[in-house]
């Protein structure tokens, strides 16, 4: 499988059967990253509301593709935000979507929405949506703090119990949240055994993200080096 980054907290997954668009925003139907998913099924994701997670234009990428071709799952809090789109399947933490192709389960987020765990093609793939440790110094109080971090972990220990290792996963290392950016993302693999770890939600600020490589590589990760939009990694 080919794992594309396409901005932010953007992927598109590719194999031979199916491709998966995670969390992609600006994009649009004549879209080279759309374009080149033509002629197998799509399914389109997105893990919450928020504007760097969700454009409404995905609701448009299955207008020139045969109906059948495209597949929406959005978190449930997208439902509330958009007209109805009678194609999309609408998950809360716990739903599930399964075909022939594709296996999705929703976890939990402590911020709003879904994180994702996907099967496919064999492999287990999980996509954090805005899952983190946040903790944001001098506009919370310590215990405000300490109550953020016990949400975060309780939802850790949840997925570790039910998927103990992943081939590979998207995670934030935010560099907004200071030295400590990369403190959920340590805990998350310190937790579960990660072949591929793919940072996201950092902006454009590249640096920040490589920063983690040795972190990373500590913990028996081989590590995504993302420097532009359109790296591809393969698991």
């Amino acid at each position: 499988m080919k794992i594309k980054y396409v901005h932010h907290s953007g992927f598109i997954l590719e194999d031979a059967k199916c491709s998966l668009m995670i969390d992609c925003c600006g994009l649009t139907g004549s879209s080279p990253e759309l374009l080149a998913c033509a002629g197998k099924p799509l399914y389109i994701l997105a893990s919450h509301i928020h504007g760097d997670h969700f454009d409404n234009n995905i609701l448009s990428f299955g207008d020139t593709r045969p109906a059948a071709q495209t597949k929406w799952i959005l978190s449930d809090d997208i439902r509330k935000k958009i007209r109805s789109h009678h194609d999309a399947q609408f998950l809360a933490k716990g739903g599930t979507y399964r075909d022939d192709l594709v296996s999705v389960k929703a976890y939990g987020s402590t911020d709003i929405g879904i994180s994702f765990y996907i099967e496919t093609v064999g492999l287990k793939i999980f996509h954090a949506g805005d899952l983190n440790n946040w903790h944001w110094r001098g506009e919370e109080t310590p215990a405000d703090a300490a109550k953020n971090e016990q949400a975060y972990l309780k939802e850790l220990e949840l997925i570790a119990q039910e998927v103990p290792a992943l081939d590979a996963a998207m995670f934030p290392v935010d560099p907004r949240l200071g030295k400590d950016y990369a403190l959920g993302a340590q805990q998350f693999l310190d937790k579960i055994k990660t072949g591929l770890f793919i940072p996201m939600h950092f902006w454009d600020n590249y640096s920040a993200a490589l920063a983690f490589k040795p972190e990373a590589e500590s913990r028996g990760c081989r590590f995504a080096e993302i420097r532009t939009p359109g790296d591809v990694f393969v698991i």
